[in-house]
């Protein structure tokens, strides 16, 4: 919950331009899934910025060094175990959809 009396009220736009529109999304979205009120807590904002920030390193890094990831067919056992939880996650999905 945001409250004056608490210190942690902070308007929309004030939210964005203090932790991003990114970060204000991550932050919602943890602040609860249950019937209670929701509870913003602005160092779950901070961190949802970090996560953002190593995960676009991270795919910059992996675009700067994509020449040396491993290519050819994938035939390997582990290949086939990932293909075959993707594809019954997939399934599992279509169903949920459907009912």
């Amino acid at each position: 919950q945001m409250s004056k009396s608490t210190g942690n009220f902070l308007t929309l736009s004030q939210a964005v331009d203090k932790f991003s529109a990114d970060g204000m999304r991550l932050a919602l979205a943890d602040a609860g899934d249950t019937v209670e009120d929701a509870n913003f807590v602005e160092a779950m904002a901070d961190a949802g910025i970090l996560r953002l920030y190593t995960w676009v390193e991270w795919v910059k890094e992996m675009i700067a060094n994509r020449g040396s990831l491993r290519s050819g067919p994938a035939n390997t056992f582990n290949d086939r175990v990932f293909a075959s939880e993707m594809n019954a996650g997939i399934m599992k999905t279509e169903q949920n959809y459907e009912k």
